[in-house]
């Protein structure tokens, strides 16, 4: 099950990926620059459905949930520091980044829980964290079954693929895949209710798309 969950979380980072959609408040961006502001990224909302392993209970779902929602939002956090710059950016806001671990302990310190975040409205966390923008991003895990049954079936079809493909012609036969994934990040600005830019993507994100960069 780690495996499984590292290697969405793995996809997920990827850099080379066309799926990406991206939009963004030309308007709002196209507004003369407020200087530097503050970006606060947020424990990422993680939802597990479809078919769970058998001893998966209440308790370990929430573990389950906990665990990637950090870890994703850490993996957000670095991939905007691997791409930082120390010059401007057409058509971008410069930020500076609010450090995660002081983020999740004014949470904790409000008696807010990772799972209680994701519902409360964004210009209220804004508030809270001290930030100019905020960035909240959504990952639903749909399980259909587990890495080694998708693998088993995967080893029959190639077999069946190659019995298929015999006398010349090139068959190809789909494989079974053990999940899916469903992302979404949006960027919230403290000035507006609706979100200034989002970002869908079925399976990996190119967060440098985003109409913002961190200052070196």
């Amino acid at each position: 099950m780690k495996l499984y969950y590292a290697l969405i979380l793995l996809t997920w980072l990827s850099l080379v990926s066309c799926n990406s959609k991206v939009y963004s408040d030309k308007d709002f961006f196209s507004a003369s620059r407020p200087g530097p502001q503050s970006l606060a990224i947020l424990p990422v909302e993680v939802i597990f459905s479809g078919k769970m392993p058998k001893d998966w209970d209440a308790d370990r779902l929430v573990q389950m949930e906990a665990e990637q929602s950090t870890s994703f939002q850490e993996a957000i956090y670095e991939d905007f520091l691997f791409h930082a710059s120390d010059k401007i950016i057409r058509n971008k806001w410069d930020v500076t980044m609010m450090d995660i671990r002081v983020i999740n302990a004014k949470l904790k310190e409000q008696g807010i829980s990772l799972q209680e975040s994701w519902k409360l409205p964004s210009d209220e966390l804004a508030k809270l964290l001290g930030a100019d923008m905020i960035i909240r991003a959504r990952v639903q895990n749909v399980r259909y079954m587990s890495q080694a049954a998708a693998t088993g079936i995967n080893v029959g079809v190639s077999v069946l693929e190659g019995v298929l493909s015999r006398g010349g012609s090139s068959v190809y036969v789909p494989r079974a895949l053990a999940g899916e994934s469903d992302m979404s990040l949006s960027l919230y600005h403290r000035s507006k209710s609706e979100a200034v830019a989002r970002m869908t993507s079925e399976n990996k994100f190119k967060v440098r798309k985003l109409p913002v960069y961190v200052i070196n």
